[in-house]
């Protein structure tokens, strides 16, 4: 045990971005990310209403802390967890603060020397798709994600739909060629059938994965999908804790699961995650497009954690991600750099957060409620 005490747990909504900083009574401070990002003002109040149970504690009993909190409700869904999560990761801040060491060092140790990064590529039509694709490679990228489903694709006859997504997929591969690992995001646009036929259409592109085909809620329909697919699947975005992806894991088609550090428990329940795709040869490619918080944390994860596989990742050089933090993670050629700095190696920038506005998350991810040419609401 620590002679430090929990003196104040506070939030700070940016953005769509909710951050958590706790203060030590002897005024060391560590943060977290909670990526609850389309509704951050209600993880918010959850974290000023775990504020009292978490004053006076100490904060190097991250496990402790994380289970009592965890077991005092009944009800732990997403917002809640969102916020458990982002007290877990300050909490590992303040510790490696304190003892003067990056969290990779209380995880384990370094298993690798840096951590290859998998850009998603932001673009709305296949020119501007290969546009990107093409400054990724030039950058030393040698990992891509590509959301294929651009413009009106719920409007579209099947037939056309996957003609079109499949005519884009095939021309990054022509263009970038093997140098390149492309996944897929299918942005659970699918059905199970439609998801089988779609990845056997590019089958001869060579995904690196392809992520999200169909819904999330259903463990049965995920694994017949997974099963029949013939390609890396990557799922479980969405959840939340280890039981949940214990049971996606044990969908053995599943390639690479996809835990969240903002979402799924911080780091204390995120290395029990890896730890259960280990046992079934299964990677780890987390949830990662929001601030450079979260990707820090993740980077911090990835340091010490032997499967896992690529760091997912949005360029952090521009606003409001250099507004958030002091200093952005740093990317060189591709590979993100792993901090020798104690803690998750970022600090929030207070003068920005204590005035930044909330702007709700809206559509600018291309994400939303498409409809069909009937007017029926599409998946996602």
């Amino acid at each position: 045990m620590s002679k430090l005490k929990i003196e104040s747990v506070d939030a700070y909504v940016a953005g769509h971005w909710l951050f958590v900083s706790v203060t030590t009574d002897t005024g060391l401070t560590g943060i977290g990310e909670a990526t609850y990002f389309i509704y951050p003002r209600a993880a918010a109040l959850i974290v000023e209403e775990l504020a009292d149970y978490y004053k006076g504690a100490d904060p190097f009993r991250a496990e402790y802390l994380f289970n009592g909190a965890f077991k005092s409700h009944c009800m732990r869904d997403s917002a809640y967890m969102s916020a458990l999560s982002a007290i877990d990761q300050a909490l590992w801040d303040i510790k490696g603060k304190a003892l003067d060491v990056p969290v990779w060092e209380l995880l384990g140790g370094r298993v690798r020397d840096r951590v290859r990064a998998i850009l998603l590529i932001e673009a709305q039509t296949k020119e501007e798709i290969l546009q990107k694709a093409r400054a990724a490679a030039a950058e030393g990228f040698s990992a891509i994600k590509l959301k294929p489903f651009v413009g009106e694709w719920a409007s579209l006859t099947r037939a056309k739909l996957f003609a079109q997504t499949a005519e884009i997929i095939s021309a990054v591969r022509t263009d970038l060629g093997a140098d390149m690992d492309i996944a897929i995001e299918i942005h659970r646009n699918l059905t199970p059938n439609d998801a089988i036929e779609f990845a056997a259409l590019i089958a001869d592109q060579s995904p690196y994965f392809i992520e999200d085909p169909i819904l999330p809620f259903s463990v049965e329909s995920n694994r017949y999908v997974s099963d029949k697919i013939g390609m890396p699947v990557a799922i479980a975005e969405r959840n939340t804790t280890i039981w949940e992806f214990r049971e996606y894991s044990d969908c053995h088609g599943v390639a690479i699961l996809r835990p969240d550090v903002g979402l799924a428990g911080g780091f204390t329940q995120m290395k029990k995650i890896a730890a259960i795709a280990e046992s079934r040869h299964q990677r780890i490619v987390p949830h990662n497009f929001t601030s450079p918080v979260a990707t820090a944390c993740h980077i911090q994860l990835a340091a010490s954690t032997s499967n896992w596989d690529v760091q997912g990742y949005v360029r952090e050089d521009r606003q409001p991600w250099t507004d958030v933090v002091k200093s952005i993670n740093v990317l060189k050629n591709g590979y993100l750099e792993i901090p020798e700095t104690p803690g998750i190696g970022v600090e929030l920038n207070m003068d920005y957060l204590k005035t930044a506005p909330y702007v709700p998350f809206g559509s600018k991810f291309g994400h939303g409620a498409l409809t069909g040419a009937d007017g029926a609401f599409k998946h996602q």
